[in-house]
């Protein structure tokens, strides 16, 4: 659960690092970005295997197949919502990924949802409601449904993970980054962007998003979906902060309240976690 959090922290800073970007359009940001992360992770699986990484690979293949394109196409949805709406409606929206993933575990894996965890999924989507509704009022309805596309398919690769947890799934990381790569060279239109957006676009995908993800697919073994997905929404109550502490990009206030109510939930799932495992601690 630390390392999910550890991860969440790391990501926040996604929208921020996108909106230093100022000439490199979502698409070519999408190239270089997924290409350094797939680079990174694959030199992680072959330093962490050693001369057994294409056994291992052989055994995540089939799991790698299912998730990858499922993260892939995320990342293209994601960075093309930060492109068509405020950093706050996008994050905020991706709230949502705790429900379908609930949904989507219980459905599929058979992984029993807690009460207190279904009454904090429940309180933070009447939170994303909230957000909706001021994106479909402010005209940002593109890049809304766009973020509640990049939820749906992240809480399935999040599903995916836990099915795979008996194998490796750095591969299923390469694998989603590779198509994001295909993908925005071939929508980019062209990859001449300043040097220094490339760097940071590299430093981004290899470093941050490496680094994090990396250790987010490994504690995926370990915690049910639900659970994961809703640690991670950390993530998106800290990146519209980020933004706008340094950019100015201030949220609504519909938006702020929404936030508010997710940051209620989260507490108060965290709190009843705790007072559960003291009860049977005592006992």
């Amino acid at each position: 659960m630390l390392l999910i959090l550890l991860s969440s922290v790391a990501l926040s800073f996604n929208g921020l690092i996108f909106r230093q970007l100022a000439e490199a359009t979502a698409w070519q940001v999408l190239f270089y970005r997924s290409g350094a992360l797939a680079l990174a992770v694959s030199c992680l699986f072959l330093a962490r295997h050693g001369g057994r990484w294409r056994v291992e690979l052989r055994r995540s293949r089939r799991s790698a197949l299912i998730a990858g394109p499922l993260i892939g196409v995320a990342g293209v949805c994601f960075l093309q919502s930060l492109s068509l709406t405020t950093v706050a409606n996008t994050m905020f929206t991706l709230s949502s990924v705790p429900f379908f993933a609930a949904l989507l575990a219980w459905i599929i894996l058979g992984e029993r949802v807690a009460k207190a965890t279904w009454i904090a999924i429940v309180t933070a989507m009447a939170g994303i409601a909230l957000m909706l509704f001021d994106g479909f009022a402010s005209g940002l309805l593109m890049g809304n449904m766009l973020a509640l596309m990049t939820a749906i398919l992240f809480a399935a690769f999040v599903v995916a993970l836990r099915h795979g947890r008996h194998v490796d799934m750095l591969p299923s990381v390469v694998f989603g980054a590779l198509i994001a790569t295909a993908i925005g060279g071939v929508m980019s239109g062209g990859l001449d962007i300043s040097r220094r957006e490339i760097l940071i676009c590299l430093a981004w995908g290899a470093l941050l998003s490496g680094f994090a993800h990396s250790i987010y697919t490994f504690a995926s073994r370990h915690v049910p979906a639900a659970e994961i997905t809703l640690l991670s929404l950390v993530e998106m109550i800290a990146s519209p902060f980020w933004v706008w502490l340094v950019m100015d990009e201030t949220p609504t206030g519909y938006t702020l309240i929404g936030g508010a109510v997710v940051a209620a939930a989260i507490g108060g799932w965290v709190v009843s976690g705790n007072r559960r495992s003291s009860a049977k601690q005592s006992l």
